[in-house]
């Protein structure tokens, strides 16, 4: 980072462990039932070479790369024995029951007898040994490097295969560390890594602060999706805390970095003014850190300490050459264009799992079949991701055409108490004023910042009794000895230290933001969103109706076709889930290796199961187009009947005093947070300054001695 060029810590995912397992003999024994023995003996050898690999496997033996070898090759013939090899339960099929042990609880094991949770198993195994080799790559070299951001991107790639393919054919309950929300956070943090490996390469590299800002942005975007990931069931309730906790930091950590960057760039143009708002926003970000730091490393505790160092000199430099020397006003971090990301890592899944190569089995089942499974499976995605397309248009042009129309906002709006009647604005604001704890907020910053201003008292009052002690000894001396003491003056010497300790403007600023929440206490209080909500005007039905419908019959309306925009919502869902379980289902192995020939007509046949599916979509769209239809007719009659846009005007015009409240509000908050920034900033300033009022007094008892000494003589 800025403050420092050795690497940051970064993750690694350890491998899931298996049991041993005897795969040859059970499939020897389904060739020879099913085809022939000869066939099963042509494929003995490639059986041995299976059982040989998962061994490995099991025993996690040799070195990284060895072992990345032997997962691919396995992954491989898995890939192969998946469309030969019927492997379940089943009457007919054979029965091998796979157990793994989850990779982040490692008491909890899964059996399944499926060739899917075994393939799940080992891309997950796969994605881990990637991980584990970007972390020995050496970063200090530029090789190291980029040897450490490919390995991270070949993981999000392998992690993002088992999300997007491999998981979902996982029997269910499906074990948390190789669901498709496990895999796809760790798709991120394997992105958010390459990312911050790239950034480091750009860094070594002199890349401009700019290019830098945006690198660093997406590296705190990538850790921000892994810590709401990790925020959310089930993966809250598997992954331990500090898990949450690093990526917290790192996000924040990389957010401040961003805004450190761009501050450079900004001094590097002579904007000092808009640096000293990058620097003070990244330090609101490092307080953002300070939250969760404990629960993590000594590394990161160390990354933020020394950025907190790196950060401090840079923002006193700024404000010291703005006060001085340009003079420009600091503008606000809202008034300034965010820093925009961009993301150079990419998910890439590695080329050595492509088994088209493969000659494993091919005597036992021809390829073509394969191909003719492979060509299929590509058909049935194509159909559902069209589906799936049509039925997500749906839902978004509903949402924008019922945001278009205020609802069931104007209609919430008839709830007497509902937050609906506020501007959307203020309603928001008011939320996170009530979260935040309103007045008590202020007054604990308050209470916070006397307590930081009583300590900095106690300690300068130290450091100034020091000074005057000096300077009394220095003054008996100079009156015993008259003009013989002809040393400079401790009291000419010490007065720039004395000025450092005075804290007059600083009480003065206190005291005029204590007085002015004083002063406004009852108004603050009174921010609430029920008090507010209480100031706005009611929307009621008028007292003689004009248009052609009575206003009541036009709300039930608009209610009874909400209503039913929600259910074809929810069965839109359904809908998704049933395509998905469809297709999980759809095995057509067997008839395909029946078929020779052409497998057009197979397929078209196969095809059709899928039919009374398409059918409930069209449906689906074609009623929630007719109950728009209502919508867009009943909302106009029901903003022309109750006077909604007049009303509307009135909220407005109602909430402008509740805006003022809330811009004092904010602003006492805002230089009451300046104010305890400021005091917790002074803590290390006093420490030097005790250290050199010290030294100070040390040097002048040193000094003093040689002239005493020279006097008696």
């Amino acid at each position: 980072m800025t403050s420092s060029r050795t690497p940051s810590m970064l993750l690694a995912v350890h491998c899931k462990k298996t049991d041993g397992l005897d795969l040859k003999t059970p499939i020897w024994n389904y060739i020879a039932a099913t085809y022939s023995e000869q066939q099963a003996n042509d494929a003995a050898d490639d059986l041995a070479t299976v059982q040989q690999l998962r061994s490995e496997i099991v025993g996690l033996t040799g070195s990284l790369p060895q072992l990345h070898e032997t997962i691919c090759k396995y992954y491989r013939a898995l890939c192969l024995m998946e469309t030969r090899f019927p492997i379940s339960r089943d009457a007919g099929h054979i029965r091998l029951s796979f157990v793994w042990y989850d990779a982040f609880r490692h008491t909890k094991k899964t059996d399944q007898c499926s060739i899917h949770f075994e393939k799940a198993a080992v891309l997950f195994n796969l994605a881990a040994v990637l991980t584990q080799q970007a972390l020995n790559a050496d970063r200090s070299t530029d090789t190291g490097r980029k040897e450490a951001a490919k390995f991270f991107q070949e993981a999000a790639g392998s992690f993002a295969e088992l999300r997007d393919v491999v998981s979902l054919r996982v029997e269910a309950p499906r074990p948390v560390d190789v669901s498709p929300e496990a895999a796809n956070m760790l798709e991120k943090l394997c992105l958010a890594q390459a990312q911050e490996v790239t950034y480091e390469k750009f860094r070594a590299d002199a890349k401009s602060p700019g290019i830098l800002a945006r690198l660093t942005r997406q590296v705190s975007v990538y850790y921000d999706e892994v810590a709401r990931a990790l925020a959310v069931y089930p993966l809250s309730q598997h992954f331990d805390r500090s898990w949450t906790a690093h990526v917290a930091v790192k996000a924040a950590l990389y957010d401040a970095e961003s805004q450190m960057q761009a501050a450079q760039q900004q001094r590097a143009e002579d904007n000092v003014n808009v640096e000293i708002t990058r620097l003070k926003e990244a330090q609101k970000a490092l307080g953002e850190a300070k939250r969760d730091i404990k629960q993590t490393s000594k590394e990161l505790n160390q990354q933020l300490a020394d950025m907190e160092e790196s950060l401090a000199t840079q923002l006193r430099r700024a404000e010291r050459e703005n006060s001085t020397v340009y003079l420009m006003r600091v503008p606000n971090i809202a008034d300034l264009p965010p820093v925009q990301p961009h993301s150079v890592a990419k998910s890439t899944l590695p080329s050595q799992l492509d088994a088209s190569g493969e000659q494993m089995f091919r005597e036992v089942i021809p390829d073509g079949s394969a191909r003719a499974l492979s060509r299929y499976t590509d058909m049935v995605d194509a159909l559902i991701r069209d589906q799936n397309d049509r039925l997500a248009a749906a839902s978004d042009d509903a949402r924008v055409r019922l945001r278009e129309r205020d609802l069931p906002d104007c209609l919430q709006a008839l709830d007497a108490g509902t937050a609906a009647v506020l501007p959307e604005g203020l309603r928001s604001e008011l939320e996170q004023l009530e979260d935040s704890g309103g007045v008590r907020h202020l007054n604990d910053l308050k209470d916070q910042i006397q307590g930081l201003r009583r300590v900095a008292v106690e300690e300068l009052g130290k450091v100034e009794a020091e000074l005057q002690r000096e300077a009394r000894e220095d003054a008996v001396l100079r009156e015993r000895h008259g003009a013989a003491w002809n040393r400079p003056s401790s009291a000419a010497l010490n007065s720039t230290l004395l000025e450092k300790a005075n804290l007059a403007a600083a009480g003065e600023s206190d005291g005029r933001l204590e007085a002015r929440l004083a002063q406004n206490a009852s108004t603050f209080s009174a921010l609430s969103l029920d008090n507010a909500v209480a100031a706005m005007p009611r929307l009621q039905a008028p007292m003689v109706s004009t248009g052609s419908e009575e206003p009541a019959a036009i709300v039930t309306k608009l209610r009874q076709a909400l209503d039913a925009i929600s259910r074809l919502s929810s069965e839109r869902a359904a809908l998704e889930e049933a395509l998905k379980v469809e297709k999980n289902k759809d095995n057509i192995l067997p008839r395909i290796m029946a078929v020779s020939g052409s497998y057009d007509k197979l397929f078209a046949e196969e095809l059709k199961k899928y039919d009374a599916l398409k059918a409930q979509v069209d449906e689906n769209l074609a009623k929630q187009a007719a109950v728009m239809e209502v919508i867009d007719r009943e909302a106009a009659a029901y903003k022309q009947a109750f006077g909604y846009n007049e009303w509307r005007a009135a909220c407005e015009t109602a909430s402008a005093e509740v805006r003022r409240s809330m811009g004092g509000y904010k602003e006492v908050r805002d230089n009451m947070s300046e104010g305890l920034r400021f005091y917790m900033s002074l803590q290390e300033a006093i420490a030097v300054l005790a250290q050199q009022a010290g030294d100070y007094a040390l040097t002048r008892s040193l000094q003093r001695c040689a002239p005493l000494w020279g006097l008696h003589v």
